[in-house]
């Protein structure tokens, strides 16, 4: 997997409620959610599944969205960590399918499980990808 934070090649690691991820066209970094365990653990942590990739259940906006094909008229301000106001469409996640690049050989709750290599596609031109795997996040 090309770690996308660090610029570096490191193997999959299976990824837990409270990971953190990146949209491409979102402004703010998110965690993912998992509002009820399937049952599988790493760490102490619950694993997540291809199906966990559900708008506002699972996932959050990702702020101000810079998707081409993002068809809200509205725009967003968000004031950066450095003071840099950032500017875009509201983001409204809205996904093709489900999450690919899973680990189809390890099922958690019967279907396969998400690693750091795990990507997903929204609607509006976004790419969803981790940016931890969240065994060791606080």
């Amino acid at each position: 997997m090309l770690d996308m934070q660090e610029g570096a090649t490191t193997p999959p690691r299976y990824v837990v409620r409270g990971a953190r991820m990146q949209c491409t066209c979102g402004s703010n970094p998110r965690r993912i959610n998992l509002p009820r365990s399937h049952g599988s653990f790493v760490n102490g942590k619950p694993i997540m599944n291809e199906t966990d990739g559900k708008p506002h259940e699972n996932i959050p906006h990702f702020g101000a969205c810079q998707g081409e094909r993002n068809p809200s008229g509205e725009t967003v301000y968000f004031i950066a960590e450095i003071g840099e106001t950032i500017t875009g469409k509201p983001c409204m996640p809205e996904f093709l399918d489900k999450w690919v690049n899973t680990k189809g050989e390890t099922k958690v709750d019967s279907q396969p499980a998400l690693t750091t290599d795990s990507l997903l596609v929204c609607n509006w031109g976004g790419v969803i990808y981790f940016r931890s795997d969240g065994q060791h996040d606080e």
